[in-house]
């Protein structure tokens, strides 16, 4: 009987000790899929006119236009060219976001522009090492069991508290959505910083111009730093200074 439980030990000993690289392996394959892609950073409307679209795949329409400045239309013109800010999809439909609440879809352009981006998947990954640290957790789990107990019980106050304070700072921020100027005229600017100029001016849909006016609204595209100072991105590669301009709407 000795002999017979000794071998038995160690066959069961041998079996774990054969599973951990097969889990090892899997970790590893997970962990090398890192995929490549192309994202649109630019596109041109290759029809004579396309609509434009509100996030719900319906189309601007001649009571509610789509606003610009003080260019107004339900449609984009052929070979108008559009910077992207993402590309979503709609009811089953490609579409791109091209800043202020409009969308083009992407059956009536084409993309000029794109740049490459990284993406990995460590969904499987984590799948792998849930399973394989379940057979070894087994042996320590009486072990750890009341280690954590013990522990849950002193972080829960600090915990808590550290909870109830982050939770405080996130509700407080809040997303800059529409801005209006509040300046007779304040200079569009680059993201690098600089102004558009009378020989580069910046151009939509036919106006032209290097300054917008006072009362003027602008969708929100993001809000960033450029050399210390606050800005709004209009679209179109189009920035104005956050002094220059007030904010009416943020979510």
């Amino acid at each position: 009987m000795k002999f017979t439980k000794k071998i038995a030990f160690a066959s069961a000993s041998l079996a774990l000790t054969m599973a951990t690289p097969a889990a090892l392996l899997t970790q590893n394959a997970a962990f090398a899929k890192t995929t490549t892609v192309k994202q649109a950073t630019k596109v041109k409307v290759t029809k004579k006119t396309t609509p434009f679209y509100h996030k719900d795949g319906s189309k601007f329409t001649k009571k509610k236009p789509y606003v610009y400045g003080s260019w107004k239309s339900t449609v984009a013109y052929k070979n108008t060219s559009y910077n992207v800010v993402k590309t979503v999809t709609i009811k089953g439909a490609k579409y791109y976001y091209i800043g202020n609440d409009a969308y083009l879809k992407a059956s009536d352009v084409k993309v000029t522009a794109t740049k490459t981006v990284k993406s990995s998947s460590t969904s499987s990954a984590k799948k792998a090492s849930t399973s394989s640290s379940k057979t070894t957790s087994k042996k320590t789990s009486s072990t750890s069991s009341s280690s954590k107990s013990s522990s849950k019980k002193t972080s829960s106050t600090s915990s808590s508290t550290s909870r109830s304070s982050s939770s405080k700072k996130t509700s407080s921020k809040k997303t800059v959505t529409q801005i209006q100027v509040t300046k007779k005229t304040t200079p569009f600017y680059h993201k690098d910083g600089s102004k558009f100029t009378k020989k580069s001016p910046y151009v939509y849909q036919g106006w032209k111009s290097t300054v917008a006016y006072k009362g003027t609204k602008y969708k929100v595209s993001k809000t960033i730093t450029i050399k210390g100072s606050k800005y709004y991105y209009i679209g179109n590669s189009a920035y104005l200074k956050a002094s220059a301009v007030k904010v009416i709407a943020s979510k």
